[in-house]
């Protein structure tokens, strides 16, 4: 039943988000979307009071579409939607922190997207792909690496896409400085993003 109920939850959240990711091209009868529950959409931060820390987080409800077909890797499209106020850190002070006006602010700015613009081909089963990242209403583009780990059908359902890569959150934004009882807390920078994005049924 829980299943079910995230199945629908995520195919509600992707027609929501369509309308905001149809930018990049895709490659006719090779769409996918997100298939939430295999998915994963988590980053670290480092922060500093006492003493250096790691936090690690990650966002519950997310929706895309991934273009793929495995003769044509250099092809691969990507489009990605998160919505800021799924964010969890398994601490609820840190979460209303992270929804506050200091960080997302989630009233104003409900979702941070990704869609990608082109890619390459950088070695065996990895790609660059190039895309512009929203997040607080400020766009960057960037390049990321990007780990094809193939399924074991000739199909590309079930296919995974991975990545790991730093950005800085001054640049979108997010410049928050949190207190914890009365101490100021230093947060870093540099944000460690972590996406392992695996597809599911045919999308549009």
């Amino acid at each position: 039943m829980a299943s079910s109920v995230r199945t629908i939850c995520s195919a509600v959240l992707f027609a929501v988000a369509l309308p905001y990711v149809g930018a990049a091209q895709s490659i006719p009868g090779r769409d996918r979307m997100v298939d939430a529950d295999a998915s994963t959409v988590g980053f670290t931060v480092s922060a500093k009071m006492l003493f250096t820390v790691q936090r690690h987080g990650k966002f519950d409800e997310f929706a895309g579409l991934v273009s793929y077909a495995p003769d044509r890797p250099g092809e691969t499209r990507v489009e990605l939607t998160v919505y800021t106020a799924s964010v969890d850190t398994r601490d609820p002070d840190q979460d209303a922190l992270l929804r506050s006006t200091d960080f997302f602010d989630t009233e104003r700015f409900p979702t941070m997207r990704f869609v990608s613009t082109s890619a390459a081909i950088a070695g065996d089963r990895t790609l660059t792909m190039t895309g512009d990242l929203t997040i607080h209403g400020i766009t960057k583009r960037l390049a990321v690496p990007i780990r094809i780990v193939p399924s074991n059908s000739s199909t590309a359902a079930a296919t995974r896409f991975e990545t790991e890569f730093d950005i800085d959150r001054t640049e979108f934004g997010l410049n928050g400085r949190p207190n914890w009882k009365g101490l100021n807390v230093s947060i870093g920078r540099k944000v460690r993003i972590h996406l392992a994005i695996a597809t599911g049924s045919a999308g549009r």
